[in-house]
């Protein structure tokens, strides 16, 4: 092998090994704003934006517009590792609204940037009385299209949400999980339905015995 040849194989050699320390070296970057999961109107003009994974705020602002293009002036009141809350000043109900939400980032991501959405605020009808409990539960279970005979598990409660009375509606029917909020003017504001994981569990080993001594 000639001298000329192995300096080019040696310079070879080297310039490979330093693309590798560099390239193990640097560390992507890259920007991911969060995945919304949802978008929840709180009554008086607050409004929560869940998301899907942690995050991380960073001189975090939040900017409102309705469909004609009027800014209106908004305050956040609540930041958590997985929601936002703000509330949006002087609001017209009946109106929606578009916001964005900036200096935000999905936690292990290298750069802030921002998250979009829109929220409707309803247009209430204060002539209208308020639900019971037992009207919140079966306006659950039509909009699931679920019997009451079906239904265990079941769970009505009222609560309070940022000033927003509300009911709280779950229940379990035929290996699904089901939830809703309902305000007291009849209205879903907002629904969930998972897989029960639980549905097997819910019959103990006693059952099956017996039903196993019943079909022998």
């Amino acid at each position: 092998m000639s001298q000329l040849t192995h300096i080019f194989r040696l310079q070879v050699a080297l310039s490979v090994m330093l693309v590798l320390v560099i390239g193990l070296g640097v560390t992507p970057t890259f920007a991911a704003a969060p995945t919304k999961e949802k978008v929840k109107y709180l009554g008086n003009g607050k409004v929560e934006v869940d998301f899907r994974q942690d995050v991380n705020y960073k001189k975090t602002k939040v900017s409102v517009k309705d469909t004609s293009g009027n800014t209106y002036k908004v305050s956040i009141y609540e930041r958590d590792d997985d929601e936002l809350k703000f509330r949006i000043k002087n609001y017209k109900a009946g109106k929606t609204y578009n916001f964005t939400i900036t200096g935000i980032r999905a936690e292990h991501t290298s750069k802030y940037g921002k998250v979009t959405g829109k929220v409707k605020i309803p247009k209430v009808d204060s002539n209208a009385k308020n639900i019971t409990a037992k009207e919140a539960r079966d306006i659950a279970l039509k909009d699931a299209g679920v019997e009451l005979s079906d239904v265990y598990d079941l769970e009505v409660e009222k609560d309070r949400d940022g000033g927003e009375v509300k009911y709280e509606v779950s229940f379990k029917a035929g290996g699904w999980e089901y939830d809703y909020e309902i305000s007291l003017k009849g209205k879903i504001l907002w629904k969930e339905k998972e897989r029960d994981d639980d549905f097997y569990d819910d019959y103990d080993d006693d059952d099956y015995d017996d039903y196993y001594d019943e079909a022998v």
